[in-house]
């Protein structure tokens, strides 16, 4: 039987329009609470600038789920791992995670102020499109390079806009949030008593943690303690010795914690299995100089030496050189801070010294810590050969902190910098 001629015709136009593309939907309007929003709602191929825009308002760039109001470096390294690099600027910290095309910028407590993005779909947006949009800037920043467009969104943070002069279309954008840049530094007073000093020691003592303290806020890589957090570290100086040393690193092992040993050069020649015992217990293994003199005493190539000894008797036992310097009685000037950084060292003093090397009792050593500790304290004790009664201490100042909530971690933790070379 013959089909009628109409009845294909009809036929045929119902197959064809039933095969047709249907239109792309619009990209849903991005949500304005903060737990809603995912970087993923925003088309991969293609930028629109109020998109941009609602994600500012919120704190945030493509491809990030950070935020410049809430979110913390520790955070983006606990999702993203390590930063490619992070450079020093202007009294802060940036952070670049190349694969993520995204830069971070964050104050010393570790909160996040500067997000920027890479994203090449950004350079789809010239000034002429972006002016048509949102119209002239509040402020634009010319120079022979680039001309930045500011845009001021809600909660007084802004938008910025770089435009390379070359191109005239988008490079990168920034969200900025100026209340968490200018954080005031949060660095504590240096605490802790003995009544066995004299009345010139104890003035002595007075003026150098005064004076410790106000170098160690013009010096960036100079800490005498941690962010604002509930968090503390505890540290030992002037080991490795046969005995007490081992004994504290048994404690912190008993009570799964983490410590962090400031060793001598020259200790840890004469106890390599020592220092290997704390190693391979998880603990940091950090220098203390060679031979434990007045670094700022000294000319500059003796200061290299002494760094670079200790450095390298470290590694010669844990395969890794250390980052991270303690300068014997705290001694510190312009010249040790320059040393130790050409040799990739920050320094770190501390914020509570228990005075186990004057008034030893146990008693006075846990009072120290436990009539004093605050967020971030980075305190100081010893593990040499006489330090019985610190290791008395050790275990009533673990299970005081632990009862008071403080988290015990080592000073990569706290400090977010990095232990090793």
């Amino acid at each position: 039987m013959r089909i009628p001629i109409l009845m294909v015709i009809l036929i045929l136009f119902t197959m064809f329009s039933g095969c047709s593309p249907k239109k792309s939907l619009p990209i849903k309007d991005l949500p304005s609470n903060n737990n809603e929003l995912h970087p993923k709602e925003v088309a991969p191929s293609s930028l629109a600038i109020d998109q941009i825009m609602k994600l500012a308002n919120n704190g945030m760039v493509i491809d990030s789920p950070f935020t410049v109001f809430e979110s913390t470096i520790q955070q983006v390294k606990s999702d993203w791992g390590e930063p490619n690099q992070i450079d020093e600027v202007a009294g802060g910290s940036y952070a670049t995670y190349s694969k993520k095309q995204t830069v971070f910028g964050f104050n010393q407590d570790g909160e996040i102020y500067d997000i920027r993005s890479y994203s090449p779909n950004l350079h789809e947006l010239t000034m002429e499109k972006v002016e048509d949009e949102l119209g002239r800037p509040k402020d634009i920043r010319s120079n022979d390079q680039e001309s930045i467009y500011v845009y001021e969104l809600k909660k007084q943070i802004e938008l910025k806009l770089i435009f390379p002069n070359k191109t005239k279309s988008v490079d990168h954008i920034s969200i900025y949030n100026p209340a968490r840049a200018k954080a005031e530094p949060y660095v504590l007073d240096i605490k802790g008593n003995s009544n066995q000093l004299s009345e010139k020691a104890w003035n002595s003592m007075k003026n150098w943690r005064a004076q410790i303290k106000q170098f160690s806020i013009r010096q960036p890589t100079v800490y005498l303690n941690g962010p604002n957090k509930k968090r503390v570290a505890l540290t030992f100086d002037d080991g490795p010795d046969e005995r007490i040393t081992p004994a504290i690193i048994d404690v912190l092992n008993d009570y799964n914690v983490k410590g962090n040993f400031f060793f001598l050069g020259s200790n840890v020649k004469l106890h390599p299995e020592v220092v290997r015992k704390a190693y391979e217990s998880g603990h940091l293994i950090l220098s203390h100089s060679f031979n434990h003199v007045e670094l700022t005493k000294l000319g500059k190539r003796e200061v290299e030496s002494e760094i670079k000894g200790a450095g390298e008797e470290i590694q010669s036992v844990i395969g890794k050189m250390p980052a991270i310097l303690r300068t014997p009685y705290g001694d510190t000037n312009d010249q040790v801070v320059a040393v130790s950084n050409e040799q990739g060292y920050s320094i770190v003093l501390w914020s509570i010294d228990t005075l186990d090397w004057s008034q030893r009792e146990s008693t006075n050593i846990v009072k120290n810590v436990m009539d004093n500790v605050r967020n971030g304290d980075i305190i100081l004790m010893h593990s040499d050969s006489d330090k019985m009664e610190t290791e008395k201490a050790l275990p009533l100042i673990i299970e005081g902190l632990e009862k008071k909530n403080f988290e015990i971690v080592n000073l990569e933790e706290l400090l977010n910098i990095k232990a090793y070379q």
